[in-house]
């Protein structure tokens, strides 16, 4: 399992006497992949949501954003959402998810915003909560994260052929945060001067149009976002419009540099593009390794490629250039030879009918594998390869991929105890109607990393890709 490191007591929107306005307790130092806490201690748990579009209809089509609340528990729990904007107060109001059940805010029902983010406070550590960002050219879904942070770097950005590339800025606390925003591409590191000592005020949102601050059609683009005061959270919300990029992702940045990143959905074929941006945030030059894993056979294993990343910079990575690379599915692990240094975020174009569909994943950090995945938000209809199963470890084990309905978690027919041979990647179809629609659980005997394939919408081809949820 995963463990969550420490517990602070915060006041994160209380203007009231402390006898009129209880604590909140949350987890605060788990600077890495979003996990649920789970039989932690905790008394109540918060998430904060990286923020949607809430513009609503724009005669192309609907932007706005949902929150999603899995409780997979015998018990009702009960807490609060309060949504931010750059136009007004926060909006505050109770939330509760039925025992075993799902709850989805509709984040328009509560304001009326060109931007909108979320924090959820929760009296149980069990549930799950992620956000749908709800676009035109698609439907992404992400988990919200278990902390804020003074830091958070994103690793692919993309503004090439008048692709838009926003960062959604999120303060919830009752002071201002100050952030430096630096930015890398092929030319190298710069620090924009209309980016340094910006304020994200109190309890409030700033949204940074990364094109319109000096870095228009760039195919390679890396950003720090690090803090002079505060903490707090940070994604961004990306549309592809060209240069070989089509489609929506909305996603959280990583709120630390870590030694490796795990990704399970790697593949190789005709009218595939695959590429692994590789960013270092630091002060000193960072050794990079990556090793494909996932081939299936032994006889396949490919030696790993080194890179060397300078500080401040990013390097791109495509695995097609590997000598020997197979076309098929495969898994990757980039790690560090010097310490905490990289950022990894991985990009994929797919063919979808006369067009194609393109997806950003950040991958799982070091230490964040797990046993046991929570899917949130799965399939409503009969895919194949929806979710992507990597086996992490040296040995050979199983899996089971269980519904999670009024009766408890139910395995799904033909997906229990699914054979996961060792540093092997294994597909799952989700045909069967007990999945559609309902959270899912994969459990097995060996730590995991899992990704999600889903549909982007009814009408849309191709694919959104996101991590499940560790526990």
């Amino acid at each position: 399992m995963v463990l969550i490191l420490g517990l602070v007591v915060g006041f994160l929107y209380s203007e009231e006497a402390a006898d009129s306005t209880p604590p909140t307790f949350f987890v605060d130092d788990a600077y890495g992949t979003p996990v649920i806490p789970g039989d932690d201690g905790s008394i109540t748990t918060t998430w904060f949501c990286g923020g949607t579009s809430a513009a609503g209809d724009s005669g192309s089509g609907l932007y706005s954003g949902e929150v999603i609340l899995s409780n997979p528990t015998d018990v009702t729990s009960a807490g609060t959402i309060t949504v931010l904007t750059a136009e007004g107060d926060p909006v505050r109001s109770t939330v509760s998810v039925e025992a075993r059940s799902q709850t989805t805010v509709d984040v328009r029902s509560l304001v009326d915003a060109t931007y909108a983010s979320t924090v959820v406070e929760l009296d149980s550590s069990f549930v799950a909560v992620e956000q749908r960002a709800i676009h035109p050219a698609g439907v992404a879904v992400a988990p919200c994260a278990n902390a804020t942070s003074d830091r958070w770097y994103f690793a692919d950005g993309f503004t090439f052929d008048g692709s838009d590339f926003r960062l959604i800025l999120s303060n919830p606390y009752r002071s201002a945060a100050i952030v430096n925003v630096s930015v890398a591409t092929e030319n190298g590191p710069r620090t924009p001067s209309n980016l340094q000592g910006f304020v994200i005020p109190a309890r409030s949102i700033r949204v940074v149009n990364v094109a319109e601050a000096g870095f228009r059609d760039e195919k390679v683009l890396a950003v720090a976002v690090e803090a002079e005061t505060g903490r707090f959270v940070a994604a961004k919300d990306q549309h592809y419009l060209g240069g070989g990029r089509l489609g929506h992702i909305n996603a959280l940045g990583a709120p630390s540099a870590a030694g490796g990143w795990w990704f399970a959905d790697g593949e190789k074929g005709a009218g595939i593009s695959e590429r692994y941006s590789i960013f270092n945030p630091t002060d000193r030059e960072a050794e990079a390794s990556v090793l494909v894993l996932g081939l299936g056979q032994t006889d396949l294993a490919l030696p790993p490629s080194n890179l060397t990343i300078p500080p401040h910079e990013v390097v791109t990575f495509d695995p097609s250039s590997i000598v020997g690379m197979p076309d098929g599915s495969h898994a990757m692990l980039v790690s560090s030879e010097t310490g905490d240094d990289l950022v990894v975020e991985r990009v994929i174009t797919r063919p979808a009918a006369d067009y194609v569909a393109t997806t950003a994943v950040l991958g799982v950090m070091e230490g964040f594998t797990s046993d046991r995945w929570r899917v949130p938000t799965s399939t409503s209809i009969a895919i194949e390869d929806v979710l992507i199963v990597l086996n992490t470890s040296g040995e050979a084990g199983t899996f089971t991929v269980y519904s999670v309905g009024p009766g408890g978690e139910e395995p799904i027919p033909g997906l229990a105890s699914v054979a996961l041979p060792a540093n092997s990647v294994v597909p799952v179809d989700l045909v069967d109607p007990l999945a559609f629609g309902r959270p899912l659980v994969v459990a097995g005997d060996r730590p995991m990393v899992v990704e999600r394939r889903l549909e982007r919408t009814p009408t849309l081809r191709g694919r959104s890709g996101s991590l499940a949820i560790p526990e």
